[in-house]
């Protein structure tokens, strides 16, 4: 009998600690709804960022689990996409809306992610930097400008890990890992390491999904 019973109180926390999880979401969301709102509000009659920004800041602020929870309402409300079961880490900012991040990402402090596109699983250090690309304050005849430049998505690929204070630049794919400090400049095929400032190949990694489409 206690066997069983152990067995059948598994499911049952499991389903408790997911009905905490919604609820304590639920709640965060309600708190930061009159951001969410203001944040909507710039973007249909302005079109402009400086709102959703200075409320990204200051919720970037807030220490501890609270803060946590707010800023994943927070984005989950205001991103082009962002699932709710996500870590984002003290200190750390999206600066565009059009960012977008997957389910079980991981974001640690004092990052700042421009527009890009986080998958599912991305592990990201802290003080990473991804950049709207490499052509932000640079006109299309090579000039360096602060009105003709362009904002490009730099994509980070499913399961893919970034170090402590690397700059991302280009596409990584999915699957990579990205060592401290490095500075990827150029896209990142699947599953590969890479280093150093420019970010080169150091080798290719033996996954288990590689093999499989080998396969």
């Amino acid at each position: 009998m206690s066997g069983s019973g152990q067995d059948m109180r598994g499911p049952e926390q499991g389903g408790l600690r997911r009905s905490s999880k919604t609820l304590v979401f639920g709640v965060s969301l309600v708190l930061v709804s009159p951001f969410i709102a203001a944040s909507w509000i710039e973007k249909r009659t302005t079109g402009s960022e400086q709102v959703f920004v200075l409320l990204s800041q200051l919720l970037a602020i807030l220490p501890g689990l609270p803060g946590v929870w707010l800023r994943g309402a927070f984005y989950f409300g205001t991103l082009d996409a962002c699932s709710r079961e996500t870590h984002i880490g003290f200190g750390s900012i999206f600066t565009h809306r059009s960012a977008s991040v997957g389910q079980w990402t991981s974001l640690g402090s004092y990052c700042v992610i421009g527009h890009a596109r986080l998958g599912q699983s991305v592990m990201i250090g802290s003080r990473v930097s991804v950049p709207s690309g490499k052509r932000q304050h640079l006109a299309d005849d090579g000039r360096l400008s602060t009105e003709e430049g362009r904002y490009d998505t730099v994509p980070i690929g499913d399961g893919s890990w970034i170090g402590e204070s690397a700059v991302v630049l280009a596409p990584v794919g999915q699957r990579c890992i990205v060592s401290a400090g490095a500075v990827v400049t150029r896209a990142i095929p699947d599953d590969c390491l890479v280093a150093g400032n420019p970010a080169r190949i150091v080798r290719m990694l033996d996954t288990g999904e590689a093999r499989s489409s080998e396969a």
